[in-house]
C-alpha cells in the first residue's frame, strides 16, 4: 500500500510538479494570506483535524493488515489526541506563532517522507525532504515578512510610484500604463508580473471577500510559488545532467536553502519571476537538446518571451539557448534543416512579440528607448561614481570585510557629517548581498553576537564555496554534455559580465545587488555537483567534506533566517 501510494504522488508530482506547488500555494494562502498575523484562530484546529485524520489512517491499515494491535493503536491515537491538545493550548498562548507553523511543516513534511515508500523512491523522497523542508523555510519568512519589509523599489500601494504604486494602477484602471512611462518611477518594467499581481489582489478582493490589506499580504503566497518553480527547475536541471546520490542532494540542499532564494520568496518585485522564467527556459532548451519537438521549442519560447516580459534582462537566458540551438542545427544541417528552421521561426514569432511588445509600445508612443532604464540621481549619498571603476574591482582591502553585511553611508542630521562607507567593490557586495541582501545588518539582529557570528561563518564559507564552484567549472568539462555544460557555463559568464557593466554604467551600491544574478546560484551548485558526481565511489573524502560544508551552509542559513523573524 505504501508503495502504491508513493507511486501515484510521485507520477503526479513528476508529471505535474509547477501545478502541484501553485495548488499547494493557492491551498495555504487562506490559512495565512501571507502574514502571520493573518492567521484565522480555527487554523490550529483544521491542522489538528488534518494530522489526526492521517495518522487514523495509518493505524488503521496497519492493524488491518496485522502489523499494530488494536489496543496498541488506540493508545497512540489516544496519546497523539492529548499531545495536540496540549499543543494546541501553548499555540494560543505563544507570541511566535509563525514559527510553530514552520515546526509543524516541517514535521509534515517529515511524516509524509518517513510513510512513503523509501527504498524504491529513495532519490525522490530525499530530494522531496530537502525541497520541502526548504518550503518550509520559505514559507515562514513570508509570514514574518510584510510587502513592505526588506523590499526593493516598492514603496506604498497607496501611492503611484514603486512596483506597489505600478501593481495598484493596473487594479484601479484594468490596463497597463497610458502615459510616458518615464513620468512615474518603475513604471518603465515589462507588466506581466505586476498584471499577474495586480489580478492576485483582485481576486482575493472580490472573489475571497479578502480585506485589501490582507490580499496585499497574500501576494506573497505567489512570490513564493515563483521562488519554488525556480527550485523545481534546478531540480530538473541536476537531473538531466544525471546527477545523484550526494552529487544530487549536496547542491540541491545549498540551492533550496540559499538565503538569495529565502529573501525570493518575500519580495514582491519581478526579479523572482523573471529568474523562475530564465530558470525554466534553461530546463526546456535541455529537453529540446534531447529531443527537438515542436513542443519543446514553444516552451522555450514562452519562457524566454514571459521572461523578457517581467523583466528585459531575462533577454540574459538567450545565448546559451542560441548555443544550443546552432550546435543542433550544424549537426543536423544536412538532414533535419527545414524542420529546425520551421522550429527556429516559430520560437522567434513567440519570443520575440512576447518579449518586446511592451518596449516598442512605449517607443512607437512616446518615443521611449527600447532599452530604456531610470537612473538616479548622482546627487545621492550612494553614488560611488566619483571612485574609478578600476581601482573599485581590484580593492580587496581588509576593512571591506570588518562586517559581512553591506555597507552604506549614512548622514547624520544632528552633527551634518557622513558616518561608514558605501559599498563600492562588485565582488565584494556580491557576496555580501547573496546571503543577506541590503537590509539585513548587525542591528537587524538587535546584538545577538550568536546569530552575527553565524553570518560570519556563513558568509566566509559561502567564499569559499564559491571558489571551488569555479574550479569545478574547470574540470567538468571532460566527460559528455560538452555543449549542454558550454551553454550553462554560458548564461553564468553571460550574468556576470551584465552585473559588472550595471555597476560600471549606474555606480550606485544599490546596483551592486545579487538578485539581479540570482540563477547564478544554480549554475555553481550544478558545476560542483557534477564534479562530485565523477568522484562519488572512488574519492569518498570529496564528498564528505562537501556534505559537511553544506549541512553548515544550511544550519547557519536556518539559524540566521529564523533568528531574524524572530528578533524582528
Amino acid at each position: 500500500m505504501k508503495q502504491n501510494y508513493t507511486e501515484k504522488a510521485a507520477g503526479i508530482m513528476a508529471a505535474h510538479p509547477y501545478l502541484c506547488t501553485f495548488l499547494v500555494c493557492t491551498g495555504l494562502n487562506p490559512f495565512f494570506l501571507g502574514a502571520a498575523d493573518n492567521i484565522p484562530n480555527n487554523v490550529p484546529c483544521i491542522f489538528a483535524f488534518l494530522i489526526l485524520t492521517f495518522l487514523s489512517a495509518v493505524l488503521i491499515k496497519k492493524y488491518k493488515s496485522g502489523k499494530i494491535s488494536k489496543s496498541r493503536s488506540l493508545f497512540i491515537g489516544g496519546c497523539s489526541f492529548v499531545v495536540l491538545l496540549c499543543l494546541m493550548k501553548l499555540f494560543s498562548y505563544s507570541e511566535q506563532k509563525g514559527l510553530w507553523y514552520f515546526a509543524g511543516g516541517c514535521i509534515i513534511v517529515f511524516l509524509l517522507y518517513y510513510f512513503s515508500d523509501r527504498k524504491r523512491f529513495r532519490e525522490q523522497m530525499n530530494a522531496f525532504l530537502i525541497l520541502g523542508s526548504g518550503f518550509m523555510l520559505k514559507l515562514y519568512y513570508v509570514l514574518e515578512t510584510s510587502v513592505y519589509t526588506r523590499q526593493h523599489d516598492v514603496y506604498v500601494f497607496d501611492g503611484d510610484i514603486g512596483h506597489a504604486g505600478y501593481i495598484e494602477y493596473i487594479i484601479q484602471n484594468f490596463h497597463v500604463a497610458d502615459f510616458d512611462i518615464r513620468e512615474r518611477w518603475q513604471f518603465c518594467h515589462p507588466p506581466l508580473h505586476h498584471i499577474l499581481s495586480a489580478a492576485w489582489i483582485y481576486i482575493n478582493e472580490n472573489f475571497f471577500l479578502v480585506g485589501h490589506s490582507q490580499a496585499r499580504e497574500s501576494m506573497q503566497m505567489l512570490t513564493l510559488f515563483y521562488s519554488m518553480c525556480i527550485m523545481i527547475s534546478v531540480y530538473k536541471i541536476f537531473r538531466y545532467f544525471g546527477l545523484k546520490g550526494k552529487a544530487l542532494y549536496i547542491p540541491l540542499a545549498v540551492v533550496s536553502f540559499h538565503p538569495a532564494f529565502i529573501l525570493l520568496s518575500g519580495s514582491i518585485n519581478n526579479d523572482v519571476l523573471s529568474a523562475a522564467f530564465m530558470a525554466g527556459a534553461i530546463v526546456c532548451a535541455l529537453n529540446w537538446y534531447r529531443e527537438q519537438s515542436m513542443k519543446n521549442i514553444l516552451k522555450t519560447a514562452l519562457c524566454v518571451g514571459l521572461g523578457m516580459m517581467t523583466k528585459l534582462t531575462a533577454a540574459l537566458v538567450a545565448p546559451p539557448v542560441a548555443i544550443i540551438f546552432a550546435v543542433v542545427f550544424f549537426r543536423n544541417i544536412k538532414t533535419d534543416y527545414k524542420k529546425l528552421l520551421v522550429q527556429f521561426t516559430v520560437f522567434l514569432l513567440v519570443c520575440a512579440p512576447l518579449g518586446l511588445w511592451y518596449e516598442i509600445r512605449n517607443y512607437v508612443k512616446w518615443g521611449v528607448p527600447v532599452l530604456y532604464v531610470q537612473e538616479l540621481d548622482p546627487g545621492l549619498l550612494q553614488y560611488i561614481g566619483n571612485q574609478d571603476f578600476i581601482s573599485r574591482i581590484t580593492d580587496f582591502s581588509f576593512s571591506q570585510f570588518k562586517s559581512v553585511f553591506e555597507q552604506w553611508a549614512m548622514w547624520d542630521g544632528e552633527t551634518y557629517t557622513v558616518s561608514g562607507y558605501n559599498e563600492f567593490n562588485p565582488l565584494v557586495a556580491l557576496f555580501k548581498t547573496s546571503l543577506f541582501g541590503e537590509w539585513i545588518n548587525e542591528g537587524s539582529f538587535k546584538g545577538n553576537i550568536f546569530i552575527i557570528k553565524t553570518a560570519e561563518i556563513l558568509f566566509w564559507l559561502t567564499v569559499i564555496m564559491a571558489a571551488v564552484s569555479l574550479i569545478c567549472m574547470v574540470l567538468m568539462f571532460s566527460g559528455d554534455r560538452k555543449t549542454e555544460k558550454a551553454a550553462v557555463m554560458v548564461f553564468f559568464f553571460c550574468m556576470i559580465f551584465n552585473f559588472y557593466k550595471m555597476s560600471y554604467d549606474y555606480p550606485f551600491t544599490c546596483t551592486m545587488n545579487f538578485r539581479y544574478i540570482t540563477p547564478t546560484v544554480f549554475t555553481g551548485a550544478l558545476c560542483s555537483g557534477i564534479v562530485l558526481n565523477r568522484f562519488e565511489g572512488r574519492k569518498r573524502i570529496a564528498g564528505y567534506i562537501s556534505g559537511a560544508a553544506a549541512t553548515v551552509f544550511v544550519l547557519c542559513a536556518v539559524i540566521i533566517y529564523t533568528g531574524l523573524c524572530i528578533i524582528e
